[in-house]
């Protein structure tokens, strides 16, 4: 059963909280739209979510040319 708020919504704080296996075991059990729920709400550098590469076809200079951010000067306010 998910961590709800009394509202209905996620109590995001409290499921960042809890121990490793206990938030698998939530994250397992929330429905696809609670899942969405929860990355919108949780700021980029406090997810637990695994990180997933991305093969492109050019260099971080032409991605920087198109508008991409570099990912650890963007979180340190740099």
């Amino acid at each position: 059963m998910a961590l709800l708020k009394e509202d209905g919504s996620l109590d995001i704080e409290r499921i960042n909280n809890l121990p490793l296996e206990e938030y698998m075991e939530e994250m397992g059990d929330l429905t696809q739209e609670q899942v969405k729920e929860y990355l919108s709400k949780t700021p980029i550098n406090e997810s637990k979510e695994p990180i997933i590469p991305q093969k492109v076809d050019c260099t971080i200079e032409d991605l920087l040319k198109r508008g991409c951010v570099n990912a650890r000067q963007f979180l340190n306010n740099e």
